[in-house]
């Protein structure tokens, strides 16, 4: 396999169970001699609230990613994952790709410390639970919170996966619904489950924190990427968000059915979880995070726009990045 090939395969295109299978016979001793890990640079845990919300992640070069048009120009893809502590818990919501490791790693023994652990995730690929295994097995009391986004129970539980020390999870870890319009108060974190705005797989929830003010958007709204591999990956001024046709672009590469469509529903949904939620911080799993309200909102703005304007776009246009 060449490294290129494994990239790929690593950071999407493969199912999540395909990932653990490619990783399963020497997880530990690539993790020591961080091979697997040469190209993803940045490995940090960065507070975004300090104290209470921190985004754990690194950067990769984004024109090998595939939730990307194929010509993107030589920019960085900022990956994330997040976690929430209060005095007593520790949730991870969403943990990221397998090349995340490290960063996952360093969250536990630096900002963990003997808090119970928590962890959830919005959708069943690999950018969202690539660490989910590796997390359980490092944290033996950890409770998973569960809203029923695809088949995560049927491999999770696999003997394959012998790498994630997760044999007999179904028996071992305690599992607590999060459904839909559910709210899970956990100690001081108050989390509030919704169904995606937009998605491209069916079982994709959102989550807000109103404490924080986060809206955590999956593999949504993440459509500002970093110049430079050293780039904060925070915007926190509309100057820095992505111009309304590199969005309907973005938009347009992912959502092929996005084209021709009229979708008012959809815009209208959209419209209606920020107007009633007081979003402060946009935090998706690839991409950077927005901070402050008026930067959320111009934000927001790009997005509805971007769907207008992805209607309109020609297939030639809907193959670039713009």
């Amino acid at each position: 396999m060449t490294a290129d090939t494994h990239r790929r395969r690593v950071l999407g295109g493969m199912s999540a169970a395909a990932i653990m299978a490619l990783l399963r016979d020497n997880h530990a001793a690539a993790f020591q001699a961080q091979d697997n890990f040469a190209f993803a640079t940045a490995q940090a845990v960065h507070p975004l609230i300090p104290g209470r919300l921190y985004r754990i992640g690194c950067a990769v070069r984004a024109e090998r990613l595939s939730w990307l048009p194929a010509d993107i120009p030589g920019l960085f893809e900022p990956l994330n994952a997040y976690l929430l502590i209060d005095r007593e818990n520790a949730v991870f919501f969403d943990m990221g790709a397998p090349i995340m490791l490290p960063a996952i790693r360093q969250a536990i023994e630096t900002v963990v410390g003997s808090r119970r652990v928590w962890v959830s995730y919005t959708r069943n690929e690999a950018d969202c639970i690539g660490n989910l295994g590796w997390i359980l097995g490092s944290c033996p009391q950890a409770t998973l919170l569960f809203g029923g986004a695809g088949g995560i129970l049927e491999w999770i539980n696999d003997p394959a996966v012998s790498i994630m020390e997760v044999r007999d999870f179904l028996g071992r870890v305690p599992i607590v619904e999060s459904r839909n319009g559910m709210t899970n108060q956990i100690g001081d974190l108050e989390l509030q489950w919704l169904d995606a705005g937009v998605k491209q797989m069916l079982l994709t929830q959102w989550m807000f924190e109103p404490r924080t003010g986060c809206l955590f958007t999956s593999d949504s709204l993440g459509f500002r990427h970093l110049k430079a591999i050293d780039d904060t990956p925070v915007v926190e001024s509309a100057r820095g968000l992505p111009s309304t046709k590199l969005v309907a672009g973005e938009l347009a590469a992912r959502m092929n059915w996005l084209r021709g469509a009229q979708y008012p529903d959809l815009l209208a949904r959209l419209e209606t979880i920020f107007r009633e939620r007081d979003v402060q911080m946009i935090a998706p799993v690839h991409g950077c995070i927005i901070r402050g309200r008026a930067t959320v909102r111009a934000h927001v703005e790009r997005l509805l726009a971007g769907l207008r304007a992805a209607s309109a776009l020609t297939s030639e246009e809907e193959t670039h990045y713009v």
